[in-house]
């Protein structure tokens, strides 16, 4: 039985649950039809079957998201970027893979809409790979 996002947030006890919570309703309203997992031991989003969206919760003093193609595909750090990010806010690990990170809740609200755009250009820019 696969956990959902509710009953992670219910085990997840730490200050940064908000933002969580926050980024997650955010990806959820922008989103709708992605199927919520817990991979990698924190909230994930698939897209018909492909793994789209993970939330990084390692690093204790900030939330990231990861945006990425599922588990296969190669990436290349040298090759160009899959499209131009209008928003500002993706961090470009590789050429498949991208960050975008959030220090609090406050910084998260002050780029809450830009993150929708960021998210649905990712889903709508990968859905082929």
């Amino acid at each position: 039985m696969t956990m959902t996002h509710q009953a992670f947030l219910t085990n997840f006890d730490d200050e940064r649950k908000p933002l969580v919570e926050a980024v997650i309703q955010a990806i959820n309203e922008e989103c709708p039809n992605l199927t919520q997992t817990i991979k990698w031991n924190a909230p994930s989003f698939v897209d018909n079957g492909k793994d789209r969206l993970t939330l990084m919760l390692h690093k204790k003093d900030r939330v990231c998201l990861i945006l990425h193609t599922g588990a296969k595909p190669k990436e290349d750090k040298k090759a160009p970027r899959l499209y131009e990010d209008s928003t500002g806010l993706l961090e470009w690990n590789s050429n498949i893979r991208a960050t975008v990170t959030f220090i609090d809740s406050t910084d998260f609200v002050s780029k809450r809409h830009l993150f929708k755009t960021a998210v649905s250009q990712w889903l709508d820019e990968t859905k082929d790979l």
